[in-house]
């Protein structure tokens, strides 16, 4: 077999160990806008940027994040028809656990079960890999606030702030120069903003629109859109702070 048809089937290593068609989808999400979850000091927020290829489109149209169940919420990077394909999933498996147990899954039992769900679509021939990379937000009394990022390949990973798409590199850097665990929800709104801006700093002559919700203590805990007036504001402090630092420099 010649190299070139290791990416025929997912269920084929190539000689170097590598199953092609998960990287194929990886980076399928790479190229994809960006998501990005934050744990913070009274919470946790998911957001996301949404590229808008038309006028003719309406508002809020296309949405990149979910509701799972009343406290866990999931955010979709990537190829959204995937994306969707794994949120029934999880639904079902939420729906499940509260049936049989009578209390909400955990992010942490929720992740595991809808990466094992990823994981069998990278294992037979007759499937190809999900071209979605998926956050699982939550809250439950037993762990708190949690933060899960779900791989193309199955792997999963709890993380206190994660991002995937076009705009990661941007948005790890700010991480790593800010600490949101000394942050409120609403403090870190403004910093959100700022990343998903960054993201498509390149794109300018784009129409873009930023979708965020947030699980946090002042909301009941419960996974809700973060109201349109504080994303509008959040993103008015954003331009503000980025044009002082392009000031600056």
């Amino acid at each position: 077999m010649s190299g070139s048809m290791y990416d025929l089937s997912v269920a084929t290593y190539s000689q170097e160990g590598r199953i092609y068609q998960v990287e194929y989808a990886t980076k399928a999400v790479e190229n994809s806008e960006t998501v990005i979850g934050v744990k913070c000091k009274d919470g946790v927020i998911l957001g996301a940027e949404k590229q808008k290829f038309s006028r003719l489109l309406e508002d809020n149209t296309n949405k990149r994040i979910y509701n799972i169940d009343l406290q866990t919420g999931m955010a979709i990077c990537g190829k959204l028809p995937d994306g969707r394909n794994i949120l029934q999933r999880a639904k079902a498996e939420s729906s499940q656990y509260q049936d049989m147990y009578a209390i909400p899954a955990s992010a942490h039992v929720l992740s595991d079960r809808v990466a094992q769900y990823v994981h069998a679509y990278t294992m037979y021939s007759g499937v190809r890999p999900f071209g979605s990379a998926t956050f699982i937000a939550s809250y439950n009394t037993f762990d708190g606030y949690e933060l899960y990022m779900i791989e193309p390949s199955g792997n999963k990973y709890a993380y206190h702030a994660c991002t995937h798409g076009k705009g990661r590199a941007v948005c790890k850097s700010e991480f790593e120069r800010r600490n949101f665990k000394d942050l409120t929800c609403q403090e870190a709104l403004v910093y959100i903003a700022k990343m998903l801006i960054l993201a498509h700093e390149e794109f300018k002559e784009k129409k873009y629109e930023y979708e965020m919700t947030w699980i946090t203590d002042n909301n009941g805990r419960k996974h809700q859109s973060v109201p349109q007036d504080l994303i509008n504001n959040a993103v008015q402090q954003a331009e503000q702070l980025i044009e002082q630092d392009q000031i600056g420099e």
